[in-house]
């Protein structure tokens, strides 16, 4: 441990290059000087392969690297790129890929630099660009730095385990390479000798199962018993994910003919979903010329809206708004509401610098509006916010507000006054406000909650901890990630915008939390992307999953495939909100940031997530084995095969799939083969292929190595 937390700059010198064009040797990326033109390399060309080569001046841990930049954009500056190491020039293995800005920011990267949870040193780091920002133009280093652990006796102790790894995988490569030849004796021979196994006792039980003893049906049960005891779940959560959009043509309830079924256009309004019954609840908005006050339920079984009530302030509850925000207390059916914007004119015509802030409370049994507060930063609390952040705690009725933009009036200075909210906890059995974090931009820690803007916040009730990512400040977007600790008040970051950021930045953002399988979804209304076709608009989805801490993207789409459909345009100022008791994201609305300013959408959509699970990749085992089984048959009996095609085979076939209804439907053509007689080498051949295929679905630290002893040799 006392290894792995050192950091230190590593020093080295350049060792070689693809080569260089005039002056601009591989020296100048040795020291950082954004402001000099000549202290940098530049390629001699364009073409692969082009690469700059440095040396340690002694092993090391190297845990990051960092490039520094000139001092404005350049179009000989990097966009992508991959850097390599190892402890020999021939022998370098990838440590990262990825994609640098053009602008004088430098970027850093974290490094693979463990293998079996174990680190490892390298001597020489290759890096190795892929692509420039300008088409077509040489490529610029202008200057790199290495950090990593370099105290010699933790990079002694690395050098050994690695060694000692390298010649385990070395026996184990051999190990693969005896039984796949069927040179049994020497590998019992050398397994007893090395002590080193090929594999986990179950994979070698399965392996006698099925390559030497053919017996199918226990290889159906064996792996049907690894699946019920997790050990293919790894496999499972690493399947595509299907995203299917569906627009929802619902129904409406008709309370007042002269008003709509279904709400209208709208941006700015706000949703919440109730887990437990399967409702949704709209309220408000702007519809491109007046706040709305309208409040909506929509239930997700009956696929109906119904209009609660045109003008909630008429009936005690808040007046029209936008930019608010709404919670929900699924097991008291309560409705929390706090926030609103306010333009500059009506801001103005106030003559305070404090404008009221009203919370208000709405109680779904009794269809009743309740105001908690007529200003919450009298009672503590924070002052009139827009674009802010709510999210419930159930376990201890509680309400975290994050963020926001502070509304005041304009005639009135406001020099020494925040205009960022900090965060705010709502105790809602006692009625108390408690300042977690100050509103004033000089009072946070330097790894604290940075005051913001148009973010997203999520609250996890298990883990206790309520993450909040992306934003604006200063109409500069973020692209961090935060995780605020409420048992130990303490924030981590997760993504610092630089080093690592979040897959994008800005006010289009949306997220919802699936909390049994911990997971962050992101949903990216409006995004500008550039990339060789020029700038497109498009709307992503992606999924941060918590235990390994990554994101990765599910969807993404631009303007035309959108209208292609069936997807949500882009837009932002929507509404995204997730239905746990369905397993369904619901979307509704926005401003599609078109021309016409005034426009808004009223467009209703589900999402549904198709994932992979265990039912299904059983299923496809199966018929994966009986299909071996159905072709030794073949050779043995027809008719006994033809029975077992019909029955057994049949019987886990996916006929909505075409690729594997075309497959089953292709092995009755074996039965009248004339060589149909499989000599048992072939048959051997053909165990071997299968084991080899339900071999990729266990983990990678349970298996037989990956790679072949055979492709190892050089021509």
């Amino acid at each position: 441990r006392k290894c792995e937390d050192k950091m230190e700059r590593i020093s080295y010198v350049i060792h070689s290059c693809s080569g260089y064009a005039g002056e601009y040797s591989p020296q100048g990326i040795v020291e950082d000087k954004p402001s000099d033109t000549k202290s940098r390399w530049l390629s001699d060309t364009s073409n692969p392969p082009q690469y700059v080569m440095l040396k340690l001046l002694r092993p090391a841990i190297v845990k990051e690297i960092q490039f520094g930049k000139f001092e404005t954009s350049h179009a000989c500056n990097i966009k992508h790129l991959e850097v390599h190491g190892g402890m020999e020039v021939d022998n370098l293995a990838k440590l990262t890929e990825g994609t640098l800005s053009n602008n004088s920011q430098p970027e850093s990267f974290p490094l693979r630099h463990k293998v079996t949870n174990q680190p490892f040193p390298v001597l020489y780091i290759k890096i190795v660009p892929l692509q420039s920002w300008g088409q077509g133009f040489n490529y610029s280093i202008w200057y790199v730095e290495l950090r990593g652990v370099v105290e010699q006796s933790c990079v002694d102790q690395a050098l050994k385990s690695f060694k000692k790894h390298r010649e385990r995988e070395a026996i184990r490569l051999c190990l693969k390479h005896l039984r796949e030849h069927d040179y049994t004796d020497v590998f019992e021979a050398l397994r007893k000798k090395a002590c080193v196994e090929l594999e986990h006792p179950l994979l070698s039980q399965l392996h006698t199962t099925l390559v030497e003893k053919g017996d199918f049906a226990d290889v159906e049960k064996l792996m049907l018993k690894v699946a019920d005891e997790g050990f293919l779940d790894g496999y499972i959560a690493s399947q595509p994910i299907v995203v299917k959009w569906s627009m929802v043509e619902s129904e409406g309830i008709v309370m007042d003919l002269d008003h709509a079924t279904h709400p209208g256009m709208r941006g700015g309004h706000q949703m919440c979903a109730d887990p437990l019954k399967g409702v949704l609840y709209l309220h408000g908005g702007w519809d491109g010329s007046k706040d709305l006050g309208d409040f909506w339920r929509y239930d997700a079984h009956l696929n109906t809206w119904t209009c609660l009530c045109q003008d909630t302030s008429l009936v005690g509850g808040p007046s029209p708004r936008s930019c608010h925000k709404m919670c929900l207390d699924s097991e008291n059916q309560v409705i929390y509401m706090l926030g609103r914007y306010l333009d500059t004119g009506t801001r103005g015509a106030l003559f305070t610098l404090n404008i009221p802030s009203d919370f208000y409370s709405y109680h779904i049994a009794t269809n009743t509006w309740t105001l908690l507060s007529e200003d919450t930063y009298q009672d503590s609390g924070p002052r009139l916010i827009y674009d802010h952040q709510m999210c419930f705690d159930a376990n201890t009725k509680s309400i975290y507000v994050s963020g926001g933009r502070v509304l005041t009036s304009n005639f009135i200075g406001v020099e020494n006054y925040s205009t960022y909210s900090g965060l705010y906890v709502y105790q809602c059995p006692d009625s108390k406000w408690v300042c977690l974090r100050s509103d004033h931009t000089g009072a946070h820690r330097p790894a604290d909650l940075i005051p913001r803007m148009a973010h997203c916040a999520v609250f996890h009730p298990e883990l206790r901890q309520l993450f909040v990512m992306g934003g604006q400040r200063e109409k500069q977007p973020l692209s961090d990630m935060l995780v605020y600790d409420v048992t130990s008040d303490e924030v981590r970051v997760l993504a610092d915008g630089k080093r690592q950021s979040i897959p994008a930045s800005g006010f289009t953002l949306r997220t919802t939390l699936d909390p049994k399988r911990k997971e962050i979804h992101l949903f990216v209304g409006l995004n500008k992307l550039s990339n060789e076709d020029g700038a497109q608009t498009v709307n992503s989805y992606w999924i941060y999953t918590i235990r390994q801490d990554e994101w990765i993207c599910i969807s993404q789409c631009d303007k035309k495939a959108c209208h292609a459909g069936p997807f949500p345009s882009p837009r932002y100022a929507h509404q995204f909100v997730y239905d746990g008791s369905s397993d369904v994201h619901y979307m509704f609305g926005g401003n599609p940031g078109t021309e016409d300013q005034k426009i808004r959408l009223d467009d209703f959509w589900r999402l549904k997530l198709i994932r992979t699970n265990k039912d299904q990749l059983m299923r496809r085992c199966q018929f994966m084995i009986r299909r071996n089984r159905f072709e030794e048959l073949t050779g043995e009996d027809s008719i006994q095969a033809l029975s077992y095609l019909q029955n057994e085979v049949a019987a886990v076939v996916n006929l909505d799939d075409p690729d594997e209804r075309k497959e089953f439907h292709g092995l009755t053509s074996q039965l009248f083969s004339v060589d149909n007689c499989d000599s048992e080498r072939s048959k051997n051949a053909a165990r071997k292929e299968l084991y080899g295929y339900l071999v990729e679905l266990f983990p990678e630290h349970m298996a037989q190595p990956r790679s072949s002893l055979v492709n190892m040799i050089r021509i």
